[in-house]
């Protein structure tokens, strides 16, 4: 299978981009991103100026895919610039969105990482990280309207809450709250990537079912 990864050099997207490569039925891996990463013959790195026009170069490698797996993301804590952050949320996304499915496999496969707080309700009063909840929450609501106009496109969103990493010495500290394993999550994503789920959306206590 032939997969498309963006936020690659990100803690979560640097996880997917090292399962992708291992795993046996990933054939291909591009990575559209806007860092160079280190080389390796399943994967073809597209730079990437901006994320809402697509360069000649990016049309002619996502040819052929059969699933895009999107990582990229705001940190709510540096959004400062509302604007940016819903265009790099929002715009971004769905353009990548509407452009996969035109131009790459069918059915086409896209699998979304959202947040634990995301807020599709766009009047609820939210008490804090209002603007980017509700940002994330207009990105699920715009990706599963879409699914449902286009039979061949399969939306998945998951909503991890803190994520950890591998190897976490404060583990204990933090373990009162809601959370995942990096490595749990970027499985889930691959796994929804190559094989589809049983539904559209993934509760952050469901991430790490049935791997």
């Amino acid at each position: 299978m032939k997969l498309i990864l963006t936020g690659s050099s990100g803690f979560v997207g640097d996880e997917i981009l090292s399962q992708c490569l291992e795993h046996p039925s990933v054939s291909s891996v591009v990575a559209l991103t806007r860092r160079e990463l280190a080389t390796h013959e399943k994967l073809q790195v597209v730079l990437m100026e901006d994320f809402s026009s697509y360069p000649q170069t990016a049309l002619e490698a996502i040819r052929g895919a059969d699933a895009c797996i999107w990582a990229l993301d705001v940190n709510p804590k540096k959004m400062f610039d509302d604007g940016m952050a819903q265009r790099i949320s929002i715009e971004y996304t769905m353009t990548a969105a509407r452009l996969f499915n035109e131009s790459c496999q069918k059915p086409f496969r896209f699998v979304y990482c959202s947040g634990f707080l995301a807020e599709r309700d766009q009047t609820k009063r939210l008490w804090f990280f209002q603007n980017y909840r509700r940002t994330k929450g207009q990105v699920e609501t715009d990706l599963l309207t879409f699914d449902d106009e286009n039979p061949a496109f399969e939306s998945y969103i998951l909503q991890p809450a803190l994520i950890k990493p591998r190897s976490n010495p404060k583990e204990l500290a933090i373990a009162l709250g809601p959370s995942v394993k990096v490595y749990e999550l970027a499985s889930k994503m691959l796994s929804l990537a190559l094989e589809g789920g049983t539904k559209k959306w993934w509760k952050n206590s469901e991430i790490n079912q049935e791997l």
